[in-house]
């Protein structure tokens, strides 16, 4: 596969076509939202719904995060506040913040592509997870990490997201932004559907 444009396709690769040596377990980033569905799609999967990742990371027990309700800075990569990205954690390097379903690096690693969204003038995509890279203004103003910085704002908490504005898939691509692809079960509903779907009387699906 090469891309339209190639601008920063697989830039943390040799070459745009390889990890480089004692890469091979680093997330995948540097794509955009259409390349990472051609891959999903090419390995016979998708990318989930923003309900999916959810219920995944969060399994059913409404946890605030995979682990449980308080944040726990062991269990998932320092955020990095420089100029520029620390360098990434290999997949499954936080074991310990695994959800109850055993998903691994749902929080704090890499931000992950979920359900995307279009209207009559924007495109953009809905974010999961976070990243580990939230800079500061500057050394002086402010002295501490924002809530909200001029970056894009934190969102480890399960139920948080942000949303990204598409423009072209050389600007969408970053190195602080991946996916994860899903599966449908065998014997499962066809998607989409949700998770509080029920059945009421006279048959009526909500």
């Amino acid at each position: 596969y090469r891309p339209r444009d190639g601008y920063h396709f697989l830039a943390h690769w040799l070459n745009s076509t390889h990890p480089r040596p004692g890469d091979e377990r680093k997330p995948v980033v540097w794509v955009s939202l259409e390349e990472a569905r051609k891959y999903c799609a090419w390995a016979g999967k998708r990318l989930p719904h923003a309900y999916e990742w959810q219920l995944a990371a969060q399994g059913t027990e409404g946890r605030t995060y995979p682990w449980g309700d308080e944040l726990d800075q062991s269990r998932f990569p320092q955020p990095g506040h420089g100029r520029s990205v620390p360098p990434l954690p290999d997949v499954g390097s936080f074991p310990e913040g695994g959800s109850p379903f055993g998903i691994l690096d749902a929080v704090g690693l890499v931000w992950q592509f979920t359900d995307s969204f279009v209207d009559d003038h924007t495109r953009s995509v809905l974010l999961k997870g976070s990243s580990l890279y939230s800079p500061v203004v500057g050394g002086d103003f402010p002295a501490l990490p924002q809530v909200g910085n001029w970056y894009f704002p934190a969102a480890r908490k399960l139920t948080q997201h942000n949303r990204l504005l598409l423009m072209d898939e050389s600007f969408d691509r970053a190195a602080t932004l991946g996916f994860r692809c899903v599966a449908d079960h065998p014997d499962g509903a066809a998607a989409p559907y949700h998770l509080h779907s029920v059945v009421l009387p006279g048959d009526l699906h909500v």
